[in-house]
């Protein structure tokens, strides 16, 4: 497959996803398959939409929506593969599921990837 440069402003022309510097190099993380570190870059980049469009909690915390089978089809994965990745980020603290029912994908709490005290912030 041949590629082609950037030339001038096409150098800025694609959205992307920030994953932490230290979830990548932080030994705390170095446990995370590389598929899980790329979905929590992918779930903190939904927090700015769930923080505009209001979702928060009775505790004012940020919570996002992502099917299964958006996380299937965004990264090209396996339902299976995509529950690992999930359940690799919920093991080790950096997001936690709140079921909604009837069907309804669940409310997904991101957690702030830095190891500090618990406070709230308005």
């Amino acid at each position: 497959m041949r590629m082609n440069y950037f030339y001038g402003s096409q150098a800025d022309q694609f959205n992307f996803i920030r994953i932490p510097k230290e979830l990548v190099v932080g030994e705390a993380f170095s446990s995370l398959s590389v598929q899980a570190k790329i979905l929590y870059g992918m779930l903190l980049d939904r927090m700015g939409m769930s923080y505009k469009n209001k979702w928060l909690d009775e505790e004012n915390r940020v919570y996002i929506v992502y099917s299964l089978d958006e996380i299937q089809s965004d990264m090209n994965v396996s339902k299976h593969k995509a529950v690992d990745c999930l359940a690799e980020l919920e093991n080790i603290g950096l997001i936690v599921k709140r079921k909604r029912g009837k069907g309804l994908p669940n409310q997904i709490y991101v957690k702030n990837f830095s190891i500090a005290p618990v406070t709230a912030s308005v």
